[in-house]
């Protein structure tokens, strides 16, 4: 009996904040990051949304 082969899921793109919609990073082929957004702006919406593990209380 031929096993069957099951489809496989469509690959699912994780949704983005809409505020990293306009942002696109890229490796290139020599390993360099490529950005069309000002690494400030990063620098700013990481600070707004990511908490710093070195403030928080847990030990």
């Amino acid at each position: 009996m031929a096993k069957k082969n099951k489809a496989k899921p469509p690959e699912q793109v994780p949704k983005k904040p809409s505020k990293l919609n306009e942002m696109d990073i890229q490796v290139n082929e020599l390993g360099q990051i490529e950005r069309n957004f000002d690494i400030d702006k990063i620098n700013q919406f990481l600070n707004e949304n990511v908490p710093d593990k070195k403030f928080s209380d847990e030990k």
